[in-house]
């Protein structure tokens, strides 16, 4: 990108913008009715008064298109966190594997990051959006209506 010097000299951004991956909105509380059956299995047997469940619309750039969503539970007594990425593609509901993670000193925004870079360290993105295969195995759990 070029901005302009004081003297009217066009002059090189040093730090040019990635324009590529995913932005989400932020973060809202969902019900457990509307979570994956992926994220239900996940926090099964936790105890429901202390899991938050959170989701946010993901978008591609530079495009905007809708992408899916991230869908993240945190456990608010033990500290720790999971979330999928989920997308609706032929009436089915699609979403990744949930891993757990330490959610310590970390904003609800951070935690959506962390779930987003995981992905990407797996690989997912690379076949999910560009048909490559993922280095790592990922888990296509579908259901029909999110359940």
């Amino acid at each position: 990108m070029l901005e302009q010097s004081a003297d009217s000299e066009a002059m090189h951004d040093e730090d040019e913008m990635d324009l590529s991956g995913l932005y989400w909105t932020p973060p809202g509380q969902m019900q457990r009715e509307d979570a994956h059956k992926n994220l239900l299995d996940a926090i099964a047997g936790r105890r429901p008064d202390q899991v938050k469940l959170f989701s946010a619309s993901a978008f591609e750039i530079p495009s905007a298109f809708p992408a899916g969503f991230f869908d993240v539970a945190i456990d608010m007594a033990t500290l720790e966190a999971c979330g999928v990425y989920r997308a609706y593609r032929d009436h089915n509901d699609y979403a990744t594997k949930p891993e757990w993670f330490s959610s310590k000193l970390k904003d609800t925004d951070e935690i959506f990051s962390e779930v987003y870079n995981r992905l990407i360290k797996s690989g997912f993105f690379d076949w999910h959006f560009q048909g490559k295969r993922p280095e790592e195995p990922v888990d296509q759990g579908t259901t029909s209506h999110g359940r």
